[in-house]
């Protein structure tokens, strides 16, 4: 048997021994046979004339070859078949260190209308992350905003890669490191693109409303720090992103009210209302604010008489500030007997500066100036026992209490 002849039994029994992916020895056993067939391609080339039956057995025996080569490719490695075609072949190399090339081309999905939807799914991922980025603006910038727009703008780019060379190879090589050996491209584009825009989508319905809560709490922050100003501007971004947010209407209400912005705290705590009528707080602000600023006594009282209505279900800690806005509004409709009835109630729920302002208020209005001066003197000895730090009142009741007080001394 003369060398082409081992050549090719050695070419052919290679063939023949080919593992199946997984086997221990199967880069080995796919190196071996490519070598061997390089080695018959050498012995072919200093061959002058080899018979025509033997020519056409190689012919066979490469057919087969070709056939495998999606065989070699999953059993060796892509990046094995590609490295060794750069060490041994690195300028020109024969059509059987191509073997990748030829597997990748039979993998199916490699039609070009792949493309299409690929790049619809990741138009659809930009237009959501441009839609994103114009609602988080009315947020303003904070870390939470901008790390989900880059984390949205980086599975677009990751998306983006695979329509260039560059990125396909990226893929391929650590969907080799994992052991999938597949091109990337067609199908697998598709998918990749598709699932960018499920998870860009997710963020989007998922980070506003982060964002939302993350203002609100910076908003609570601010008005614990009696930064009403910049309470009341968290509370708008908070809104602004999360429109429906209860708590957030209600918190902003109070920033508005605290601000002394009472046009638009007013409004605030109607939006409260509309949204949960067992805001029973907003209800009692709200007849507040009737009456300090609309001079809507009535349609305070109808606010105020629901609570009374409701006395059951509202907290025991809100029903001195129930009693006393009833008796104000009362007495500024100079309902005294009604007027006198609740703030007397209010005071047995708690001893109150306003309270005492307005009952002083009444008596004065009655002719009643020594029970008045007992009821002013008793504010002053309260807020001087800081005693009601934690009750707003109207700066010109403590500067009229005074006032009366100083004429009632001076006669």
């Amino acid at each position: 048997m003369n060398s082409l002849e081992q050549a090719i039994a050695a070419y052919t029994e290679a063939l023949g021994d080919l593992p199946q992916k997984g086997s221990p020895d199967a880069a080995s056993k796919s190196l071996n046979l490519l070598l061997l067939r390089d080695e018959l391609a050498e012995i072919l080339s200093q061959t002058q004339a080899a018979p025509p039956a033997m020519i056409m057995n190689i012919n066979s025996l490469d057919e087969k070859l070709k056939q495998l080569a999606v065989l070699i490719d999953r059993a060796a490695g892509r990046s094995a078949l590609i490295s060794w075609r750069q060490s041994l072949h690195p300028i020109q190399s024969p059509w059987w260190w191509n073997l990748d090339e030829r597997a990748a081309a039979a993998e199916p999905g490699q039609n070009p209308l792949w493309t299409i939807p690929a790049a619809l799914f990741l138009a659809l991922s930009l237009s959501v992350i441009a839609d994103t980025i114009t609602t988080l603006k009315n947020g303003g910038l904070n870390r939470l905003s901008i790390l989900g727009t880059l984390m949205q703008t980086l599975l677009a780019l990751l998306a983006g890669t695979t329509f260039l060379a560059g990125g396909r190879e990226w893929f391929e090589k650590l969907f080799t490191r994992l052991n999938i050996n597949r091109k990337f491209q067609g199908g697998s584009r598709v998918l990749l693109a598709l699932g960018v825009l499920i998870l860009t989508v997710i963020i989007s319905l998922w980070l506003p409303d982060l964002v939302a809560r993350y203002r609100n709490r910076q908003g609570d922050q601010f008005f614990a720090d009696k930064q009403y100003p910049n309470a009341v501007q968290s509370y708008q971004q908070s809104l602004a992103l999360k429109p429906a947010f209860v708590k957030a209407h209600f918190n902003l209400a109070m920033a508005y009210d605290k601000a002394r912005d009472y046009p638009n705290a007013i409004a605030e705590y109607e939006r409260s209302i509309n949204f949960d009528p067992q805001n029973y707080t907003a209800y009692n602000n709200l007849a507040r604010l009737y009456i300090l600023q609309s001079r809507d006594y009535n349609a305070a009282l109808l606010k105020l008489n629901y609570l009374i209505s409701n006395l059951p279900n509202v907290p025991v800690e809100l029903q001195y500030w129930l009693f006393k806005n009833r008796g104000w509004a009362n007495l500024e409709l100079h309902n005294y007997g009604s007027a006198q009835g609740d703030l007397e109630w209010a005071l047995k729920k708690r001893d109150g500066v306003a309270a005492h302002y307005l009952l002083g208020r009444l008596f004065d209005e009655q002719g009643h100036k020594d029970l008045a001066l007992q009821h002013w003197d008793q504010l002053i000895r309260l807020i001087n026992q800081h005693s009601g730090a934690d009750e707003e009142v109207e700066p010109n009741w403590i500067v009229h209490a005074q006032e009366e007080l100083l004429k009632g001394a001076a006669k």
